[in-house]
C-alpha cells in the first residue's frame, strides 16, 4: 500500500504535529505499507522529525506552491499513484487560495481527479464552539466554506474522541458510518502509581487563552487559599500565551494584593521534559478547559500518577474515565471544592494516581497505528474492489 501524507510540521510542535509524526511513523512500521510520501511545505521541511525520515519508506515531496504548472503536474502524478491520501492538517489551511493545496483540491472536488482515496483526520470544532479563540477571521470564514463545498470530498473521516465524532455529525453532516474514532495515545509511558505526595503544587499546563479557563482557575485557588492560607498551596500556570484573556492580568493583581503570600505562578513556556518533573512532582494536575477535542496534558499527567480535576464536557470524559474527579468548568466554588478535597486526602491522591495509570494504559500511539492503518487498507481494498465511489464502513467501536 502506497500512502501520502499532508501534516503540519512546526518547529515548535505542539500536539497535533506531533501526534501526525508519531501515527506516520506506526505506519511506517507495518508491512504492507510499501511507501510513505510526505507532502511539505519547502519553509517547513527542516523541522520534518529526523526520526521519522530515517524510515527507508519515507520521501518527502517538497513544495512551494501548488499553483505553480509543474508542481501541480508532479502532485497529480503523486495522487495518482498513491492508494490513500491521508491529510492530517486542519482542512481550512489547505483550503485557503493562497495555501499549497487549494488547486489540487478543486481537480478533486470536481472529479477531474478520483476523490475516493482521501482519508482527513478530525481534531476539534473549536472554529464553532469556541470562535473567540481562533486566530483570524479569515481562517472562521474558510471552515464555513468548506463545510459548504467540501465537506464530501474526503471519503473517510478520522476522530480522535467520540466528542469530535458527533460534533462533525452535529456541524458538518457526514453519516456516522463516515467517521471512525481513534483515540491519540500518550507521549509519556505509564509509570508506576505514586505512593508519596506533599509539594502542595496544583499544575495546569496549556497555552493561556479564554477556552482554556485560566481565569476562573485562579478564582477557584483564591477560595482555596482563603479557606486554608497556611496550606503553603501553589498554583502553577504552565504555557505561553496564545490569546489575551480579558480581565486575567487585573484578577491577578487584585488577588494578590487581596492576599498576601498566595502562590501563583505562570510558570510560561516549559520544555517536555520539565513538563515532566512537574507531573511527577504535582499533587493535582487540573484542567479546567471549556473545550477539548482530546486532552493530551491529561492523559500525559495521569501516565505519571498525578491525580486528576478535569471539565466535564466534551472530550474529557472520554480521557479521564473513572480515573479523576470531573467538574463544571464555569463553576468555580466546585473547582475550588474540588481542589480542597483532594488537596487535603494523601490518600484519595493514592488512590486517584492508581487508576489514573490504569486509565493511561488504555491508550497507546501502537493501538492508534493500527486502527488507522486498518481505515488506510479498507479504503485501499474497497476502492479497488468497487473501482471507485464513496466508502462507507462502519466504526467496529460501535459494533
Amino acid at each position: 500500500m502506497k500512502i501520502s501524507v499532508l501534516a503540519p510540521f512546526q518547529k515548535n510542535k505542539d500536539g497535533i504535529p506531533r501526534a501526525a509524526e508519531e501515527l506516520i511513523s506506526k505506519l511506517c512500521e507495518a508491512d504492507n505499507v510499501e511507501s510513505v510520501s510526505v507532502i511539505v511545505a519547502k519553509k517547513e521541511r527542516d523541522y520534518v522529525s529526523p526520526v521519522l525520515l530515517q524510515s527507508e519508506k519515507v520521501s518527502l515531496f517538497v513544495v512551494r506552491s501548488f499553483l505553480l504548472p509543474w508542481t501541480l503536474l508532479q502532485a497529480i502524478k503523486l495522487y495518482k499513484r498513491s492508494d490513500v491520501l491521508l491529510i492530517f492538517t486542519y482542512p481550512c489551511y489547505f483550503f485557503d487560495p493562497s495555501s499549497l493545496l487549494f488547486s489540487f483540491q478543486l481537480l478533486v472536488k470536481f472529479r477531474i481527479l478520483p476523490g475516493t482515496k482521501w482519508v482527513q483526520m478530525l481534531y476539534d470544532f473549536v472554529f464553532y464552539t469556541c470562535p473567540e479563540d481562533m486566530r483570524s477571521f479569515k481562517e472562521n470564514m474558510l471552515f464555513k466554506v468548506w463545510k459548504k463545498y467540501f465537506v464530501h470530498v474526503p471519503v473517510r473521516y478520522v476522530a480522535i474522541s467520540e466528542s469530535t465524532k458527533k460534533e462533525a455529525t452535529s456541524y458538518w453532516g457526514p453519516s456516522t458510518t463516515e467517521i471512525t474514532v481513534i483515540p491519540l495515545g500518550s507521549f509519556i509511558t505509564p509509570k508506576s502509581p505514586r505512593t508519596h505526595f506533599g509539594s502542595k503544587k496544583i499544575l495546569t499546563v496549556s497555552c493561556i487563552s479564554p477556552r482554556k479557563n485560566q481565569l476562573r482557575l485562579i478564582k477557584a485557588f483564591e477560595l482555596v487559599h482563603r479557606n486554608n492560607p497556611s496550606s503553603g498551596a501553589e498554583l502553577m500556570i504552565v504555557g505561553r500565551k496564545r490569546k489575551d484573556i480579558p480581565g486575567l492580568d487585573s484578577t491577578l493583581r487584585d488577588i494578590r494584593n487581596r492576599n498576601k503570600g498566595i502562590k501563583i505562578t505562570l510558570a510560561g513556556y516549559l520544555t517536555d521534559s520539565e513538563i515532566m518533573s512537574l507531573y511527577e512532582e504535582a499533587d493535582i494536575f487540573v484542567y479546567p478547559s471549556l473545550y477539548e477535542g482530546f486532552g493530551l496534558p491529561v492523559l500525559e499527567a495521569m501516565a505519571c500518577g498525578c491525580p486528576i480535576i478535569a471539565s466535564n464536557v466534551f472530550s474529557l470524559p472520554e480521557v479521564v474515565g473513572e480515573a479523576g474527579m470531573l467538574v463544571d468548568p464555569y463553576d468555580v466554588e466546585m473547582i475550588a471544592r474540588a481542589l480542597s478535597t483532594v488537596l487535603e486526602n494523601d490518600e484519595l491522591k493514592r488512590e486517584m494516581s492508581r487508576k489514573g495509570i490504569e486509565q493511561a494504559q488504555k491508550f497507546s500511539w501502537e493501538r492508534a497505528g493500527v486502527e488507522l492503518l486498518a481505515v488506510c487498507r479498507e479504503v485501499a481494498e474497497r476502492r479497488s474492489q468497487r473501482g471507485g465511489g464513496r466508502v462507507q464502513i462502519l466504526d467496529k467501536r460501535n459494533d
